[in-house]
């Protein structure tokens, strides 16, 4: 068994976020655009609060509803063409986000992943969260579940909120510009990275 773990938002997807897309599609954005500009990554007081005045946003609409603003949203390079590679030699494949999870439910069935994970939300608004630590901890009970040790485990992200899951596997990568000094000298970098190409460098890396 081989397994690979895929951020969404940044990594999968490029441009806007789900988040964004979302807000885009039920005139919200300008306030999502505030919240993102006063919240640091770490701060989960405030990001509680955002995601709570979300859920009310997203209470007057189906997850139907919600989801027909993100099949138009911009993907990343390559990434049919390495989840199809990845399957090929017999990966299983997660995406790990921290955006809604009924997105990443949908994006994952997109794809073609085996697993998903996202901040659960309820059709009556209740809110089930997931931090970035909660990403390390996810993979690793999904890794001992399928027998993996995360040594042989890789795992593909872009932003701090991912920093977690890339240091508790073996194979970490990373597709942002900059190199965080935590990962520094212990990540496969792919700055704006063709999924594909990550897909290529894992199934060497791994086997085939």
């Amino acid at each position: 068994m081989k397994l690979v773990a895929f951020d969404l938002d940044g990594t999968l997807l490029r441009g806007e976020s789900v988040w964004e897309a979302i807000a885009r599609g039920i005139g919200r954005l300008e306030r999502v655009r505030e919240m993102e500009e006063q919240i640091a990554p770490d701060q989960v007081a405030e990001i509680t609060a955002a995601r709570e005045e979300s859920a009310e946003w997203y209470s007057s609409y189906t997850f139907d509803e919600l989801l027909k603003h993100v099949p138009s949203m911009r993907v990343a390079p390559g990434v049919d063409e390495g989840f199809a590679l990845l399957r090929e030699h017999g990966f299983t494949i997660a995406v790990v986000s921290l955006t809604w999870e009924f997105a990443v439910e949908w994006f994952a069935d997109r794809f073609g992943a085996d697993y998903f994970v996202g901040t659960g939300l309820s059709p009556d608004g209740q809110i089930t969260h997931f931090w970035p630590e909660d990403k390390a901890g996810w993979l690793a009970e999904l890794a001992r579940t399928l027998g993996v040790d995360m040594t042989d485990v890789a795992a593909v992200g872009d932003t701090r909120g991912d920093l977690p899951m890339l240091l508790a596997v073996g194979y970490p990568y990373w597709v942002a510009k900059a190199v965080p000094p935590e990962l520094d000298g212990k990540v496969i970098h792919r700055p704006d990275g063709n999924i594909h190409v990550v897909a290529q460098n894992i199934v060497h890396s791994l086997g085939g």
